[in-house]
């Protein structure tokens, strides 16, 4: 491919790529943050773009914000209710998990309703935004 191809490639990529946040598809946003409080996700995590109470662990883990390849709102879910499956990367190890095992409740399974999932999955897909991170960010 020549240089002029690539950049006009390139410029359709980033165009189709530039949507908005949106949530995921069945799930409220609003009562996904809810549960995300009283839940006390934020106490390791925060998310891009909200005001939550501060988180208690330093480095808190982002959530949220600008990426190239955002994840899914599969991967989201799976996230959630798999949270050994893979880890944060570049976090101090021992802030992230409890010997071989993430330090997130791994019940969220059982705790759970398939709502309160689909909830915090479009809390979290909505503060997504595809497209290249800033260097502030």
């Amino acid at each position: 491919m020549t240089r002029p191809l690539c950049a006009v490639a390139l410029g359709a990529l980033l165009l189709g790529t530039a949507a908005c946040s949106r949530p995921a598809p069945g799930g409220d946003p609003a009562a996904g943050r809810t549960a995300f409080v009283e839940l006390q996700c934020n106490a390791c995590h925060d998310v891009a773009g909200d005001s939550l109470p501060p988180p208690t662990v330093t480095p808190a883990v982002r959530l949220g914000g600008r990426m190239m390849l955002p994840p899914s709102p599969e991967r989201t879910r799976d996230d959630i209710l798999l949270p050994s499956s893979h880890f944060a990367q570049g976090y101090p190890r021992e802030q992230i998990m409890a010997g071989d095992a993430s330090r997130m409740p791994p019940n969220y399974k059982e705790r759970l309703t398939d709502a309160q999932v689909a909830n915090l999955v479009a809390y979290l897909q909505s503060h997504y935004v595809r497209g290249l991170p800033s260097a502030t960010q």
